[in-house]
Order: C-alpha cells, then sequence, then structure tokens
C-alpha cells in the first residue's frame, strides 16, 4: 500500500514538473504534505537548533536581540508556513463545499475556521516584529507584546483542533478520499480537543503528542487527496 501511494505521489510530481496545469487540488495537496514537515524542521527543530530555548521571556528576548536578522527570517519564513499550513485545509474544504449536504456544510464552517486560522497566524507572528527590531520604549514593553504574541498561538491551536474535526468528518462522511486517511485527521483533531480539555491536568509532554499526530494527519491526507486526482 505505501509504495502504491509512493508511486503515486511521484507520478503526479512528475506532471507538475512537466509543466503541467497544478490545479486547486494539487496545491492544496502540497500544501497539506508540505507545510506540516516544514513547520516540524523549522519551529521544533530549526529554532532550539538555531535560536536556542528559553525558560522565560525576558531570557527568550535577551537571546533574541543578539541575533535579530536570524530571528527576522525565522520569522517571515514561520508566517509563510503557518500560512501555507491554515491555507492547505481551507482549500481542501473549500473544495468540498456544498449547502445542500451536511459534508458540505461542515466543510463550509471548517474553511472559515482554517481562514480564521490563518488571520491568527498573521497577526500572532506580526506582532513579533516590532520587538525584534527593538522599536519598544522598554524591556517590559517587548516582554509584554511578545507575551501576547505568544499567548495567541492558543487561539491558532485551537482553532486548527476545531478544523480538524470538521474537515475530518466531512471527508469521512463524502467518502471520496482514503475511508482511513479521514479518519485519521478526525482522530486528530478529537485528540487534540481532549488535550485541550485536560490542560494542566497531563504532562506538557503528553499534551504534545496530538500535536504531532496532527502533523502526520494532515501529511497523509495530502498525499491522499494528491493520490485521488491521479
Amino acid at each position: 500500500m505505501l509504495l502504491i501511494v509512493y508511486f503515486n505521489t511521484l507520478g503526479s510530481s512528475v506532471s507538475f514538473i512537466k509543466g503541467e496545469k497544478m490545479n486547486s487540488k494539487s496545491l492544496s495537496s502540497w500544501m497539506l504534505i508540505v507545510s506540516p514537515i516544514l513547520f516540524f524542521v523549522v519551529f521544533i527543530i530549526g529554532w532550539d537548533v538555531v535560536i536556542g530555548s528559553s525558560e522565560t521571556t525576558a531570557e527568550e528576548l535577551a537571546n533574541i536581540m543578539t541575533q535579530t536578522s536570524t530571528v527576522s527570517i525565522f520569522a517571515v519564513l514561520g508566517t509563510a508556513i503557518f500560512i501555507s499550513l491554515a491555507a492547505g485545509p481551507a482549500l481542501l474544504a473549500w473544495s468540498k463545499v456544498d449547502s445542500s449536504t451536511l459534508e458540505g456544510n461542515l466543510a463550509f464552517i471548517a474553511t472559515m475556521i482554517f481562514g480564521a486560522m490563518s488571520t491568527i497566524a498573521l497577526l500572532s507572528m506580526g506582532m513579533g516584529f516590532p520587538v525584534i527590531a527593538g522599536d519598544t520604549e522598554s524591556m517590559l514593553e517587548a516582554e509584554w507584546i511578545w507575551s501576547v504574541s505568544d499567548s495567541m498561538f492558543a487561539g491558532l491551536f485551537l482553532a486548527w483542533t476545531f478544523g480538524n474535526i470538521l474537515l475530518g468528518a466531512s471527508l469521512w462522511i463524502e467518502n471520496k478520499i482514503n475511508k482511513i486517511a479521514s479518519g485519521i485527521l478526525l482522530l486528530a483533531g478529537i485528540l487534540m480537543l481532549i488535550m485541550h480539555l485536560l490542560i494542566g491536568v497531563v504532562p506538557e509532554d503528553v499534551g504534545f503528542i496530538p500535536f504531532i499526530f496532527a502533523l502526520v494527519a494532515t501529511v497523509i491526507v495530502g498525499v491522499f487527496n494528491l493520490r485521488s486526482e491521479s
């Protein structure tokens, strides 16, 4: 099965390289496949390796001020990745919108939620640029802005949670993309919801698992969506 998926995906890649027209399904599929991988590489691995981790906001800002150019690159790249991470599912959901069916209505709501997720990402990442540029009047103001920017990510992940649930349910009911892939996306959303309900109860490392699972689920849906095109 994995070999079949691989060769179908490879075939779609070759078609794109040859210059064949990329439709909305291809675009959404590649966003679904590539953006979670880039997110993992840039934010989960790259930031700690290149910028370094910090225990407090003050320590993090002190670290950032010593390498503003590098942080700016991460911020711009991260914004583009977050937008792609939201736009991929939004395009897929939009392609399923149909006011006459349950799955179509679920897809419409999912489209709006993923659109909101993109907006939250832009606002959150954008708020950090005055801090990076040193345009704040004091370190206290910089810490306040940076803390608010970080806090907005809670809303982003909550939007991602409900978006995955609704899109996964829509795809499951429609049954045009692999049923297992649709179920995995739905399960990812449910696990993320449970994580939010148990926040402060489960250890942070355990709460991280549904988030990683959601990234994997997004890639899987992207692969099968691309495969369904061929």
